[in-house]
């Protein structure tokens, strides 16, 4: 049965950067068919791209589940040397959004900012597959860059993930499913750090702040209700089971100890701020080394929008990636 919501009232009085405010409202159900054609507009309006002439940019095809050729865009600095530090990123979306322009913009940032080499991960949708496929890929694109890291001119050992929304929700996971993978690898990947911004990490939309923001631009609480109905469907979880499926809900993991630093950027008016939260303060409690930086008047999904506040967070947030990479800050 199709579940559709309408986002906004404009009704509650939110302190909301006003640059933030003529987000479109947006709409979601858990019609594939339909979600399947909003990605046909995303992928038009994508097709116009334009990389900067100062990046390199190739393609992978490497093998993940199931027999999924799985396709990872490498971009890098042109000049960059070898021994490179390296990015696994994962784009946004509910997971079942395929990446848009903001992605491949972030991808260069990256790139240019923080002198390493980006491998975005276009993992499997859940409009197609739902959970684990897309935390099979992300995991396949990691395990691969490491195996792979001669070849690709990496630095195994400067290896960090990062995603944004449902992407940073992958990165918490992929942490988790290799620090465990760890234990029975001879050569075990250590990460340098997870970078999660305003991040999908609890599949209960039960927090305060998802209780609260019914209304906020861009997402709301029932559209993140409808983004876990899709990917968790046919689970046993969503049938009525007791136990939420391991690894796809990165807060209700039991045991936080060992995982590598994390960087943390939950948005002020967003459903998803507490969740982020709350899995910061938890991964602080077994001893895991914690930035936390809470975009102030920002939105879910603030980066579509060019103005101070997005300014502002993402110069924080590079200059706390070049700091983990060893860099100097951005100027």
């Amino acid at each position: 049965m199709e579940n559709h919501i309408n986002t906004r009232n404009n009704n509650k009085p939110y302190a909301i950067d006003p640059a933030y405010l003529d987000f479109p409202d947006m709409s979601f159900s858990t019609n594939l068919l339909k979600l399947r054609f909003t990605n046909l507009f995303i992928l038009a309006t994508r097709l116009r791209y334009k990389w900067s002439k100062n990046l390199n940019i190739s393609t992978h095809k490497i093998n993940s589940t199931n027999g999924h050729k799985l396709k990872v865009i490498e971009i890098s600095k042109k000049g960059l040397a070898d021994n490179a530090p390296a990015l696994v990123y994962f784009h946004g979306g509910a997971f079942f959004l395929t990446y848009a322009g903001l992605h491949l913009d972030n991808a260069q940032m990256y790139a240019e900012q923080a002198n390493c080499k980006v491998f975005m991960v276009d993992y499997r949708l859940s409009t197609k597959a739902p959970f684990p496929a897309a935390l099979d890929d992300s995991q396949a694109a990691l395990e691969w860059v490491h195996s792979n890291a001669k070849q690709l001119g990496v630095d195994k050992e400067k290896i960090i993930v990062i995603g944004d929304s449902a992407g940073g929700g992958l990165a918490a996971s992929v942490a988790q499913l290799t620090h465990d993978r760890n234990k029975n690898r001879r050569e075990k990947i250590n990460l340098l750090a997870q970078f999660l911004l305003y991040p999908v990490c609890d599949c209960e939309t039960k927090t305060a702040s998802a209780t609260e923001f019914t209304d906020t631009p861009l997402w709301t609480t029932n559209n993140n209700k409808v983004m876990w109905e899709v990917y968790l469907r046919g689970s046993k979880y969503k049938k009525g089971g007791e136990h939420i499926p391991t690894y796809a809900s990165p807060v209700h993991r039991q045991d936080l100890s060992g995982l590598p630093p994390a960087y943390i950027e939950p948005t002020e008016f967003d459903p998803l701020r507490d969740e982020a939260i709350n899995y910061a303060e938890a991964l602080q409690k077994a001893a895991v080394e914690v930035t936390l930086v809470e975009a102030k008047a920002a939105v879910h999904g603030y980066e579509f929008v060019d103005c101070e506040t997005t300014t502002k967070y993402r110069k924080i947030r590079m200059d706390a990636l070049n700091k983990a990479l060893g860099h100097s800050s951005t100027e």
